[in-house]
């Protein structure tokens, strides 16, 4: 094998390898988001006719995405809520406190209209965590929730650099509010996150 050839070899394998390295680098995207949270049931109700309801609020929060193709990927999010708890006496009198909200996730990402193409469309779903705090929340023992997400992200490439999308997903988990004048067992809420963000790749 001459020197020659070596030369050769090793120059079509770096013009091959590089396109491909530089693509590898490209394929993770960090994205700063801002939305809005829809608890679509209520918190809870107690025997005395006393109903606690989460409030809509602004969510806001990142998310960091890994396409190891066009069509799959995973996803990790963190999603920030400064909510209120809304609480309906029997008497008709309400009364609101400070009840904040954080959620993250990570999933698993497949592309129906490849991330490659001018306009993209995924369905993903995994694991969520939601962690409540507040005034509303400083009593309770148990503030931590481990459930699923699901959910459905339309994007479209703006130049070579930016990608712009909306999000819509569906958090879903038991919650447990344990305090002697409520209900002890776990009741399933469903969370809807919609939301805008900006896709930025990392690395590039």
């Amino acid at each position: 094998m001459t020197p020659a050839f070596v030369r050769t070899a090793a120059l079509a394998l770096a013009t091959v390898l590089l396109p491909v390295a530089t693509a590898t680098a490209q394929k993770l995207t960090l994205s700063p988001t801002i939305g809005v949270y829809i608890p679509t049931t209520e918190l809870l109700k107690a025997a005395n006719g006393q109903q606690f309801k989460q409030q809509i609020g602004l969510a806001v929060g990142g998310r960091l995405g890994l396409n190891f193709s066009p069509r799959f990927g995973i996803l990790t999010s963190v999603t920030y809520v400064p909510s209120d708890l809304k609480l309906d006496l029997a008497t008709g009198e309400q009364v609101k406190d400070n009840a904040n909200l954080l959620f993250g996730s990570a999933r698993a990402t497949f592309y129906v209209l490849p991330v490659t193409s001018p306009v993209w469309l995924n369905l993903n779903g995994g694991v969520s965590y939601v962690r409540r705090g507040g005034d509303a929340y400083a009593g309770l023992s148990d503030k931590d929730d481990i459930g699923g997400v699901v959910g459905t992200t339309v994007g479209l490439h703006l130049g070579s650099l930016l990608s712009l999308y909306v999000a819509a997903d569906d958090y879903i988990y038991g919650t447990r509010i344990d305090e002697t004048s409520l209900e002890a067992e776990k009741k399933t809420q469903n969370d809807v996150h919609l939301s805008v963000g900006f896709g930025i790749p990392v690395g590039r």
